[in-house]
Formats: structure tokens, C-alpha cells, sequence
């Protein structure tokens, strides 16, 4: 009876610990569960930020690509001016280029053709005059394209005098044919004298040695115009007096060298 009695009060009081143990047991469990859903709530808020900053950041990197795809085209379209640009400066360059040596070409040509007109006329000019130059009255020279006709003055003119005289006109004549040949050039008359002053009566018509050459080369110009119907605009008489001399003056042999006529064929304007 004491037994049961005592086992009845004890298992109230046995009751309430265990009880209490659960509670407890529960209360530590609520109590973990809480912190866990703390943890994962505090993941999911810095998942959040982290997702957040991601998508700034894919944000930020799609306009980025956008202003660099941009930026890309602009450049591409300018680069595509520019080659434009270039290749139109090329074919300009190519076209001025083919211009130019098509340009030589021609100059070429044209300069093969004239040096073949000046030797054709340095021919029909010695064949024409051999007997005047076998004599020493014309020497003929060709330099450089340049064709000179050299006639002293003895075979033109009496001494002191600027009229033609008869074997003189003969020479021109023949000279006159040939000149008429070579339409492409203009015709320079020189006249040039030795270094002896005028003096006496040639004085009044012939103050000094520029008038007297002037005199004979406008006389010989004038010849060739009215007899052998050489276009004046072609022809042009100069006077250099004793000042271009081809020998020294020294003895009669080189004055006779000085006292000249030279017909110098010359490229027209």
C-alpha cells in the first residue's frame, strides 16, 4: 500500500521532468531552426546583392558592347570613306601617270622627228651649197638640234658696204629654197663684224660696227622675204657688231673669221 502510495506521488513529479525535458528539448530546437532560416535568409539577401550586382554589371557590359558595336560601325564607315578616298586618289595618280608617259611619248616623237628635220635640212643645205662651202665662203654646223648657217662676208657684201651683191643674191636663193622647207622654225639673222672701227666717209652712214651689221643682217632678212618668199613673221635680224667674235682679231685671217653672217634656225614661239 506504502508502495503504491509512493509510486503515485512519484510519477507526477517523474511526469513533469520529462515534460519539462521535451519543452526544452523543443524550445532548442525552435530555437536552431530560427537561427538556420536566419543563415539562409542572410544568403538569400547577399545572394540577392550579388545577383543584383551581376546584373549591373551584364548591364553596364551590354551597353558597353552596344557603344563599342557603335563606335565599331562609325569607324568601319569611315574606313570605307577612306578607302573610297584612296582608291579614287589612285586612279587619279594611275590616269596622270598613263597622261605623263603618253605626254613623253609624244615629246619623245616629236623631238625624234625634229632632230631628223634639222639633219634632212643640214643635208639638203650642204648638197645645195657644196661648191660655196668647198670654197670656205659657208661652213654648215649642226649642234644639239641646232642648225647654223655661217657665211662670211666677202661672198654677201663689199667691204664697208650692207647691199647684197649678185653672187651673194645667188647664195640666198638657193639658201631661201631650202628655208622654205623647214616651216617649224623661226630664222635668225646675225650680223657680226670684226673688231677695226669705221672711219672716213663710212662714218656718216655707219656711226659705229652695230649699225653696219645690223644693216647686213636687216638687208639679208629683207632679200629673203622679197625674193625667196620667206614669211617675214619668221624672220628676225639682229646686229652684234665686233662684240661676238669667233677668233681674236689678231691677224687678217681671223678678222676675215669675225666679219659674218649667221642664219641660226631656231624653234618657233
Amino acid at each position: 500500500m506504502k508502495n503504491l502510495l509512493l509510486f503515485l506521488m512519484i510519477a507526477p513529479m517523474t511526469a513533469c521532468v520529462v515534460g519539462q525535458t521535451r519543452f526544452k528539448a523543443q524550445q532548442d530546437e525552435a530555437a536552431a531552426q530560427k537561427r538556420r532560416a536566419d543563415e539562409l535568409d542572410a544568403k538569400l539577401a547577399a545572394s540577392k546583392q550579388e545577383a543584383q550586382k551581376v546584373s549591373l554589371d551584364l548591364k553596364a557590359a551590354g551597353e558597353e558592347l552596344a557603344s563599342a558595336q557603335t563606335s565599331n560601325k562609325d569607324l568601319q564607315q569611315a574606313l570605307d570613306a577612306k578607302k573610297g578616298e584612296l582608291s579614287q586618289k589612285v586612279s587619279e595618280l594611275i590616269k596622270e601617270r598613263d597622261a605623263l608617259v603618253r605626254k613623253a611619248a609624244a615629246a619623245e616623237a616629236a623631238k625624234a622627228a625634229e632632230v631628223a628635220q634639222v639633219k634632212k635640212s643640214y643635208e639638203d643645205l650642204t648638197s645645195g651649197l657644196k661648191s660655196e662651202i668647198a670654197a670656205g665662203e659657208i661652213k654648215i654646223t649642226q649642234l644639239q638640234g641646232r642648225l647654223t648657217v655661217n657665211l662670211v662676208d666677202r661672198i654677201l657684201f663689199d667691204s664697208g658696204k650692207a647691199e647684197v651683191k649678185n653672187a651673194g643674191k645667188a647664195v640666198l636663193d638657193k639658201l631661201g629654197g631650202i628655208l622654205n622647207t623647214v616651216a617649224d622654225k623661226n630664222i635668225r639673222i646675225e650680223g657680226h663684224t670684226d673688231d677695226k672701227p669705221i672711219t672716213g666717209e663710212l662714218l656718216a652712214k655707219y656711226p659705229s660696227n652695230w649699225e653696219l651689221s645690223t644693216a647686213r643682217a636687216t638687208a639679208v632678212a629683207r632679200y629673203l622675204q622679197d625674193r625667196a618668199k620667206v614669211d617675214p613673221a619668221r624672220l628676225v635680224a639682229a646686229g652684234y657688231g665686233e662684240f661676238k667674235p669667233v677668233a681674236s682679231n689678231e691677224t687678217p685671217e681671223s678678222r676675215a673669221l669675225n666679219r659674218r653672217i649667221e642664219i641660226v634656225l631656231v624653234p618657233r614661239d
